[in-house]
């Protein structure tokens, strides 16, 4: 039988690749779930976020900011944009499950429009998150 290099390249390339790029931070505070997607929605709000989803049943938000001070030298670069995905849902010992998990994603203009790339989560998104678990974290 005949080895294929190529094939074994792929599957060790993939076996010891990327790893994540989003940054997941988790809490346990003692409030109800939906006065924590609250806290939430008024720190990010504060810090410049746009919200572009919330559904208050499952308690979830998610918001956006654009960042147009990143410069790249590729020309069909466009602008980073920061999201965070905040759920809140209600803990079995009566405490409230805390998840902020932030991403970054590259924006580019290419032939079939804009296209998203994520990449490693900025400071940016990653202070914001920490600040959402610190202050909504709280009794």
């Amino acid at each position: 039988m005949r080895s294929h290099p190529m094939l074994v390249t792929l599957l060790l390339v993939g076996a010891c690749g990327g790893g994540t790029y989003f940054t997941t931070l988790t809490a346990a505070p003692s409030t109800s779930p939906p006065d924590v997607i609250a806290c939430a929605r008024a720190k990010l709000t504060k810090a410049g976020y746009q919200q572009t989803s919330l559904d208050q049943e499952d308690n979830r938000l998610t918001v956006r900011k654009v960042d147009n001070s990143v410069q790249r030298p590729e020309p069909q670069f466009r602008r980073n944009v920061n999201r965070i995905e905040v759920e809140a849902a209600a803990g079995a010992d009566g405490k409230t499950a805390l998840t902020v998990v932030s991403h970054t994603f590259a924006e580019y203009s290419t032939q079939r429009g804009p296209t998203e790339v994520e990449e490693r989560a900025s400071e940016d998104a990653r202070q914001a998150a920490q600040a959402v678990v610190q202050s909504c974290a709280q009794s």
